[in-house]
């Protein structure tokens, strides 16, 4: 892995982890330390994250980006459509086996209460539904809608009725291809993604809310 790779991944996961939250304002010549690399893999990372949607410049600093409920909604609805999609193209070629693991972990996730594990098994029973070819169009649009609507995921991690939907929607998932049933699977799938979609959307309204009484 390049310089330039390992800034990217690394900046990226404390995004989308949560860790920098929106509008955390980052800098190159502390990146560069925090790192210890130079400053052109950075520079070229905080490029890529931009082009991505997951910073913007203001002015002369760059801020992790502010998440609207436009855009996010925006988000969802390709997502939504992509991800239904790509899974009518691999259900066919789905690993039963592999879907029963997932079983497992969701509900080991669940009794612990665990939204660490919750969120890494999300990631990629996500993934495993709709994998395709990694250099693929379709899945390259699917790793940048992820990439932008995790960003939220940490907003509602205190939240146990969120995890408690989330897991029951995927075991409906599980049992549907169990069943061999591709319509449904689908159906189900697009049923989970807007019910998480609600789920941030409560959130930055109560969000909002409370920074207008604030002022």
């Amino acid at each position: 892995m390049t310089n330039e790779d390992r800034a990217y991944q690394f900046i990226k996961n404390q995004i989308t982890s949560g860790m920098y939250r929106p509008g955390h304002v980052l800098s190159e010549n502390q990146m560069c330390i925090k790192l210890d690399m130079s400053r052109t893999p950075v520079r070229e990372a905080f490029k890529k994250l931009e082009n991505d949607g997951l910073i913007e410049r203001d002015g002369q600093e760059t801020r992790v980006t502010q998440i609207k409920k436009e855009e996010l909604r925006e988000n969802y609805d390709l997502r939504s459509m992509l991800e239904g999609y790509a899974l009518e193209k691999s259900f066919s070629n789905l690993d039963k086996s592999k879907s029963e693991k997932f079983r497992m972990g969701f509900t080991n996730a669940l009794d612990s209460k665990n939204w660490e594990d919750y969120l890494k098994l999300d990631e990629q029973f996500h993934h495993f539904l709709t994998k395709n070819n990694d250099q693929s169009t379709l899945q390259k649009s699917l790793d940048l809608l992820q990439s932008q609507t995790n960003q939220m995921r940490y907003a509602i991690r205190d939240d146990q009725r969120c995890m408690i939907s989330s897991v029951d929607e995927i075991l409906q998932i599980i049992d549907a291809i169990a069943e061999n049933d591709r319509y449904e699977a689908v159906c189900r799938l697009n049923k989970h993604v807007k019910s998480v979609y609600d789920w941030e959307v409560e959130y930055l309204t109560i969000q909002q809310e409370e920074k207008t009484e604030a002022n």
